[in-house]
């Protein structure tokens, strides 16, 4: 079995803080359980001070996809919305 290789991009619904950012990040990092691996962590510039975060993460096939990762980010406080932005297998 493989792995699923995903890009995910996680939007506030406003301009918030940088230390909200920061607990944003702590919070991806404190609800992505093994066995799924979080890759990298990375803070875009969207438009007039609006920020989002490119999360990479790796996801065994036997997980049953993406699904769960997208919903368990989608409920961290400050978080509106969660997009699976790319895809691919290893």
């Amino acid at each position: 079995m493989g792995e699923v290789i995903a890009l995910i991009r996680i939007m506030p619904g406003e301009v918030i803080s940088d230390d909200k950012l920061n607990k944003i990040i702590d919070d991806i990092k404190n609800v992505i359980e093994d066995p799924v691996r979080l890759g990298k962590i990375d803070i875009k510039d969207v438009a007039f001070g609006l920020k989002g975060l490119d999360v990479n993460v790796a996801v065994p096939d036997s997980e049953g996809g993406l699904d769960p990762v997208v919903e368990t980010l989608s409920k961290i406080k400050n978080v509106d919305s969660v997009e699976v932005v790319d895809v691919g297998r290893i």
